[in-house]
Protein backbone atom coordinates (compact mmCIF):
# COMPACT_ATOMS: atom_id res chain seq x y z
CA UNK A 1 0.00 0.00 0.00
CA UNK A 2 2.69 2.43 0.76
CA UNK A 3 3.75 2.49 -3.68
CA UNK A 4 -0.03 3.26 -3.92
CA UNK A 5 0.30 5.97 -1.29
CA UNK A 6 3.80 7.38 -2.98
CA UNK A 7 1.82 7.64 -6.35
CA UNK A 8 -1.41 9.36 -5.27
CA UNK A 9 0.77 11.92 -3.81
CA UNK A 10 3.09 11.96 -7.06
CA UNK A 11 -0.28 12.89 -8.85
CA UNK A 12 -1.96 15.05 -6.38
CA UNK A 13 0.63 16.53 -4.39
CA UNK A 14 -0.66 16.21 -1.49
CA UNK A 15 -1.72 12.84 1.06
CA UNK A 16 -5.07 10.92 0.60
CA UNK A 17 -7.93 12.12 2.73
CA UNK A 18 -8.90 8.42 3.35
CA UNK A 19 -7.58 4.90 2.20
CA UNK A 20 -10.96 2.64 1.46
CA UNK A 21 -11.73 -1.04 -0.10
CA UNK A 22 -13.83 -1.66 -2.94
CA UNK A 23 -17.11 -3.23 -2.61
CA UNK A 24 -17.35 -7.43 -2.18
CA UNK A 25 -16.96 -8.93 -5.38
CA UNK A 26 -14.99 -6.00 -7.38
CA UNK A 27 -11.96 -8.10 -9.22
CA UNK A 28 -10.10 -7.35 -12.07
CA UNK A 29 -11.28 -8.96 -15.59
CA UNK A 30 -9.24 -11.99 -16.60
CA UNK A 31 -10.45 -10.81 -20.51
CA UNK A 32 -11.40 -7.47 -22.18
CA UNK A 33 -12.33 -6.51 -25.53
CA UNK A 34 -9.70 -4.46 -27.05
CA UNK A 35 -12.28 -1.62 -28.66
CA UNK A 36 -9.60 0.62 -30.17
CA UNK A 37 -6.27 2.83 -30.37
CA UNK A 38 -7.19 5.23 -27.75
CA UNK A 39 -7.39 8.90 -28.33
CA UNK A 40 -8.38 11.05 -25.55
CA UNK A 41 -9.32 10.39 -21.86
CA UNK A 42 -11.30 13.58 -19.84
CA UNK A 43 -11.48 13.82 -15.84
CA UNK A 44 -12.12 16.05 -13.05
CA UNK A 45 -9.28 16.10 -10.50
CA UNK A 46 -8.58 18.36 -7.65
CA UNK A 47 -4.75 17.88 -7.51
CA UNK A 48 -2.28 20.46 -6.89
CA UNK A 49 0.03 22.13 -9.52
CA UNK A 50 2.76 20.21 -9.84
CA UNK A 51 4.91 23.05 -10.84
CA UNK A 52 3.57 25.44 -8.41
CA UNK A 53 1.73 23.46 -5.81
CA UNK A 54 -0.55 25.90 -5.59
CA UNK A 55 -4.30 25.16 -5.07
CA UNK A 56 -6.12 26.06 -8.27
CA UNK A 57 -9.59 24.32 -7.42
CA UNK A 58 -11.00 21.26 -9.37
CA UNK A 59 -10.21 21.15 -12.88
CA UNK A 60 -11.34 19.32 -15.60
CA UNK A 61 -8.69 17.38 -17.96
CA UNK A 62 -8.28 16.43 -21.28
CA UNK A 63 -5.16 14.04 -21.91
CA UNK A 64 -4.67 13.01 -25.80
CA UNK A 65 -3.16 9.60 -26.24
CA UNK A 66 0.21 8.75 -27.99
CA UNK A 67 -0.25 6.55 -30.51
CA UNK A 68 0.37 2.76 -28.70
CA UNK A 69 -2.04 3.34 -25.79
CA UNK A 70 -5.65 1.11 -26.50
CA UNK A 71 -8.87 1.14 -24.60
CA UNK A 72 -10.17 -2.07 -23.87
CA UNK A 73 -13.81 -2.15 -22.99
CA UNK A 74 -15.80 -4.86 -20.43
CA UNK A 75 -18.89 -5.00 -22.51
CA UNK A 76 -20.34 -8.10 -23.54
CA UNK A 77 -22.11 -5.82 -26.47
CA UNK A 78 -18.70 -4.23 -27.79
CA UNK A 79 -17.39 -5.05 -30.78
CA UNK A 80 -13.85 -6.15 -31.11
CA UNK A 81 -11.03 -8.76 -30.33
CA UNK A 82 -11.11 -10.63 -26.71
CA UNK A 83 -7.98 -10.64 -25.45
CA UNK A 84 -6.51 -11.73 -21.94
CA UNK A 85 -5.65 -8.64 -19.48
CA UNK A 86 -2.12 -8.83 -18.26
CA UNK A 87 -0.98 -10.87 -15.88
CA UNK A 88 0.90 -7.28 -14.31
CA UNK A 89 -2.42 -5.55 -14.61
CA UNK A 90 -4.32 -8.86 -12.78
CA UNK A 91 -1.42 -8.90 -9.91
CA UNK A 92 -2.73 -5.24 -9.61
CA UNK A 93 -3.26 -4.78 -5.55
CA UNK A 94 -3.91 -1.04 -5.47
CA UNK A 95 -5.49 1.36 -7.64
CA UNK A 96 -4.73 4.91 -7.50
CA UNK A 97 -7.90 7.07 -7.39
CA UNK A 98 -7.00 9.84 -9.98
CA UNK A 99 -10.31 12.01 -10.35
CA UNK A 100 -13.66 11.73 -12.08
CA UNK A 101 -14.44 10.69 -15.71
CA UNK A 102 -16.45 12.54 -17.86
CA UNK A 103 -15.61 10.17 -20.91
CA UNK A 104 -13.07 9.24 -23.29
CA UNK A 105 -12.82 8.78 -27.25
CA UNK A 106 -11.42 5.65 -29.21
CA UNK A 107 -11.25 4.76 -32.77
CA UNK A 108 -12.98 1.83 -33.45
CA UNK A 109 -13.67 -0.32 -37.38
CA UNK A 110 -16.63 2.33 -37.51
CA UNK A 111 -15.20 5.14 -36.88
CA UNK A 112 -14.66 7.42 -33.76
CA UNK A 113 -16.52 6.26 -30.58
CA UNK A 114 -17.16 8.73 -27.76
CA UNK A 115 -17.93 6.82 -24.88
CA UNK A 116 -20.35 8.98 -22.80
CA UNK A 117 -20.47 8.66 -19.06
CA UNK A 118 -23.24 9.57 -16.90
CA UNK A 119 -23.99 10.54 -13.12
CA UNK A 120 -22.84 9.06 -10.76
CA UNK A 121 -19.83 9.22 -13.00
CA UNK A 122 -17.28 6.64 -12.82
CA UNK A 123 -13.92 7.26 -11.70
CA UNK A 124 -10.28 6.88 -12.81
CA UNK A 125 -7.91 5.19 -11.57
CA UNK A 126 -4.23 3.64 -12.34
CA UNK A 127 -1.76 1.19 -10.79
CA UNK A 128 1.27 2.11 -8.59
CA UNK A 129 3.29 1.79 -12.19
CA UNK A 130 0.96 4.38 -13.31
CA UNK A 131 1.19 1.86 -16.80
CA UNK A 132 -2.85 1.67 -17.29
CA UNK A 133 -6.03 3.73 -16.39
CA UNK A 134 -9.27 2.20 -15.37
CA UNK A 135 -12.68 3.11 -15.61
CA UNK A 136 -15.06 1.88 -12.37
CA UNK A 137 -18.37 2.22 -11.79
CA UNK A 138 -19.80 2.79 -8.43
CA UNK A 139 -16.19 0.90 -6.66
CA UNK A 140 -17.79 -1.98 -7.76
CA UNK A 141 -17.33 -2.79 -11.86
CA UNK A 142 -14.48 -1.71 -14.24
CA UNK A 143 -16.00 -0.26 -17.07
CA UNK A 144 -13.07 0.33 -19.54
CA UNK A 145 -9.00 -0.29 -19.21
CA UNK A 146 -6.61 2.12 -21.29
CA UNK A 147 -2.58 0.62 -21.40
CA UNK A 148 0.04 0.07 -23.87
CA UNK A 149 2.55 2.50 -25.48
CA UNK A 150 3.98 5.21 -23.11
CA UNK A 151 0.97 5.40 -21.07
CA UNK A 152 1.66 7.01 -17.56
CA UNK A 153 1.01 8.72 -14.56
CA UNK A 154 3.16 11.45 -13.37
CA UNK A 155 3.74 14.61 -10.86
CA UNK A 156 2.74 16.18 -14.46
CA UNK A 157 -0.17 14.43 -14.72
CA UNK A 158 -1.05 11.73 -17.45
CA UNK A 159 1.47 11.21 -20.12
CA UNK A 160 1.88 8.89 -23.26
Amino acid sequence: MSRAVAKYREFHQFPPRRIGEFRDGFAMPRTVVMAGPAHHVMYRSDKLNPSTGEDEGIIDYIHDHDPGVHVYRTDADCPGEVCAVPSWLQRAQSLILLGQCLGFEYGSPDGIVQAVVEPPLPELYTITTGRALLVIQNKHSIKAIMWGGKLGVEARGIVG
